[in-house]
């Protein structure tokens, strides 16, 4: 084959698109259709809208086979992980599956706790305490009617392939996101499930990306086009696609949440990782991702709720560099930011309590939101450098906040270290490139980091002052 042509459905917990990638000797990337993905208040929680995403997801295959010359010759699909969609005995989804942030989860550590202490839960896992942990969801519907119902539990991009091909799934990186896979076996851990109260046949042996799940269902069209197990965790993915020159740097992928962490051969699995919120999911190539999950743009995102949504987020980028760097700087990880209903009451809140002070701009609210999340990374950078034993020597940042200039340079002043930011679509590069490196259009990982600097532009930040 002289070219290789792919879809890659990248799943956001605010936006899903579908996206066209021809391989030759370089990537070309094409947004075929985005649509709007949204927590919805349905029954009492906070749910994906299930049928929503399927009928985009239709939509969008339906524009890409009309619109691309070419035979398409795969799809793969990349999602957040943590949530879960149970099927029924005849294979069809119970209800719309509930998002990581709805309260259904407070008091579920404290529970489990009574099952198995954090220490030997984290050996076992490698997993981190973070609340909207599979693990914890699940204990909230222990011994529920949903839970005796339900005869399979997939992840969501899981979820999704099941939805294109009619195959069953359970992918590695996605599975390694729950607190609820043994990090030594790869395999669910039985004693977790047995204290969960999962019946083991609701989940399968987690499976590497690199396999051909089946093919696209008919009603899809597009004869012959194989549904790819690919990274099914957009950071797996993102990691992936990183055009690095040194195996000795710190990824930033940049989001909704923010990922921050390094690659490694083994877990870090310490007390210091595990007081630190230190967490260890696996890697497309099986290696471990050690990383820390911090507050994002959702800060941003949240802010411009408050003031309307008037002002485009390259405007309130723009607002907040010509407004002086902040003197009072907010905790990103106080659980006030979680998901307030108005996020500059939240800000007001945090501000006064620390500080008896109250910001009088909207530029000073956005300022100190930018030079907060900077803190943030370079606080967990100095984690990470004193778990490893050696300094990182420069950050790559991917995501939506690699385009922000403001944040990319306050993060390179902050952290005293180059800022390589790009590629922006991480995930969904990752995703395409998988789908290659399966059909063996591309030999190796590292042939793909090639095309990838080829194809994408990366922007470096130097540390104001530093030659």
């Amino acid at each position: 084959m002289d070219t290789f042509s792919c879809l890659a459905i990248d799943m956001g917990a605010s936006n899903i698109r579908i996206i066209l990638g021809v391989f030759s000797g370089r990537l070309e990337f094409r947004e075929i259709h985005r649509f709007e993905n949204k927590m919805e208040l349905i029954d009492g929680h906070y749910r994906w809208n299930l049928k929503a995403i399927h009928n985009g997801i239709r939509k969008g295959i339906r524009k890409a086979l009309e619109t691309t010359p070419g035979e398409i010759s795969s799809i793969g699909v990349d999602s957040w992980g943590v949530d879960f969609v149970m099927l029924d005995k005849n294979g069809e989804f119970i209800e719309y599956p509930v998002t990581y942030r709805d309260d259904r989860i407070n008091g579920m550590p404290e529970e489990w706790g009574k099952y198995m202490s954090k220490e030997e839960t984290f050996k076992r896992t490698g997993i981190n305490f973070y609340p909207f942990n599979s693990l914890f969801q699940f204990m909230s519907i222990k011994n529920s009617t949903i839970h005796k119902k339900a005869g399979r539990v997939l992840f969501i991009a899981d979820y999704i392939n099941y939805f294109l091909s009619g195959n069953a799934v359970n992918e590695l990186t996605l599975s390694s996101t729950t607190q609820m896979l043994n990090a030594h076996s790869f395999d669910w851990d039985k004693t977790i499930i047995k204290n969960l109260g999962i019946k083991p046949s609701l989940l399968t042996t987690p499976v590497k990306n690199g396999v051909i799940i089946g093919n696209l269902k008919e009603e899809f069209g597009g004869e012959g086009i194989k549904v790819t197990l690919v990274p099914g965790h957009d950071s797996a993915g993102t990691l992936l696609s990183i055009p690095n020159k040194t195996n000795n740097y710190a990824f930033l992928a940049t989001g909704t949440w923010c990922v921050m962490g390094t690659e490694s051969t083994t877990l870090f699995d310490s007390e210091q990782a595990l007081n630190g919120g230190i967490t260890n999911e696996v890697a497309a190539n099986g290696n471990f991702r050690p990383l820390k999950n911090l507050m994002g743009l959702w800060l941003i995102q949240k802010l411009r709720e408050s003031f309307g949504g008037g002002s485009s987020f390259e405007e309130i980028e723009q607002v907040a560099a010509n407004t002086p760097a902040s003197r009072f700087l907010i905790d990103t990880s106080d659980e006030i930011f979680y998901n307030p209903k108005d996020m500059k009451q939240a800000f007001d809140e945090h501000i006064h309590s620390k500080y008896r002070f109250s910001f009088s701009s909207e530029g000073e609210y956005y300022r100190c939101a930018y030079d907060s999340l900077a803190v943030s990374f370079n606080q967990c950078l100095k984690e990470f450098e004193k778990l490893r034993g050696k300094k990182f020597e420069c950050i790559h940042i991917t995501g939506g906040g690699s385009q922000s200039k403001l944040l990319c340079q306050l993060t390179a002043n902050t952290t005293g270290l180059a800022v390589h930011a790009g590629p922006v679509e991480g995930a969904s590069i990752g995703n395409l490139l998988s789908q290659a490196l399966t059909f063996k259009f591309i030999p190796s990982i590292e042939e793909g980091k090639k095309i990838v600097a080829n194809s994408f532009e990366v922007q470096e930040y130097k540390p104001e002052g530093v030659d």
